[in-house]
């Protein structure tokens, strides 16, 4: 692996071109020097951020070797065998045993993975599979991905999503089938609220004003019965009293001699 990166360094370092910024090409080796000492000292994650940073600073396809190898490593097998195969295409001057190393690893994650083929009739639609964009309609090869259970979904403005679940087997081709229906021109009407019953409740009796004798007034007597209840109340509170301060539960009784 050593020996990997040290002719990946002297290749980076040999690349040249008439529009070749010589201080992105330095600031992108540097990057690629920390990267290689990440990566030897099993720092996957931190090798990744360097490379990635590198291939920014100065896009030399060279460098998606150094990419794959540590995103294979990190368990991200579908964007390792993509890097794998943009080395593979673009970089056509690299040494026989690096493209040897970069198609046994890409044959090795080829059988560890499938593909959807996306069908969809409507242009230019987004197709995202569990949420990661796979580029717009039409894709015209199948999208590798890992074994188990995705979310394939076309979005589309004025449009309704279309959503289809795979079930990804390795070494197999699942074809999904997406169709696109046009959102309502118009929103659906909210349903009516209920009407409201207006009716007016029947007003009370009014109290007449004639000079009738007192004893036939209403307020009378409903003064009459509460005082004779307040009075019941009272004398049943102050029997209750007497009961308690003297032999009740938790009092002491205190007689007067």
């Amino acid at each position: 692996m050593g020996a990997t990166l040290i002719a990946l360094l002297a290749l980076l370092a040999q690349a040249s071109g008439p529009t070749v910024d010589p201080q992105a090409k330095v600031k992108a080796q540097g990057l690629l020097n920390e990267g290689s000492r990440l990566y030897g000292e099993g720092d996957y994650a931190g090798a990744l951020d360097k490379f990635n940073a590198a291939y920014a600073a100065y896009p030399s396809p060279k460098l998606m070797f150094n990419i794959g190898q540590a995103d294979r490593d990190l368990g991200r097998p579908v964007e390792a065998l993509q890097a794998f195969e943009k080395f593979l295409a673009g970089a056509l001057d690299a040494t026989p045993a690096t493209t040897t190393e970069a198609r046994a690893s890409l044959a090795e994650l080829r059988e560890k993975l499938g593909r959807i083929r996306i069908d969809c009739a409507t242009a230019d639609t987004e197709v995202s599979i569990d949420g990661k964009s796979m580029g717009l309609t039409p894709l015209t090869e199948p999208v590798w991905a890992t074994p188990g259970r995705h979310q394939v979904i076309a979005n589309l403005a004025h449009a309704a999503l279309a959503m289809e679940n795979v079930v990804v087997v390795a070494g197999s081709l699942h074809t999904v089938t997406l169709q696109l229906r046009p959102l309502a021109d118009s929103p659906v009407a909210a349903p009516a609220a209920p009407a409201v019953n207006l009716t007016a409740v029947p007003a009370a009796p009014a109290e007449s004003t004639s000079d009738s004798p007192v004893y036939k007034k209403w307020w009378l007597w409903t003064g009459i019965g509460a005082v004779v209840v307040g009075g019941a109340v009272t004398a049943f509170l102050l029997t209750r009293r007497s009961n308690d301060s003297c032999g009740g539960i938790g009092y002491t009784c205190l007689e007067i001699k």
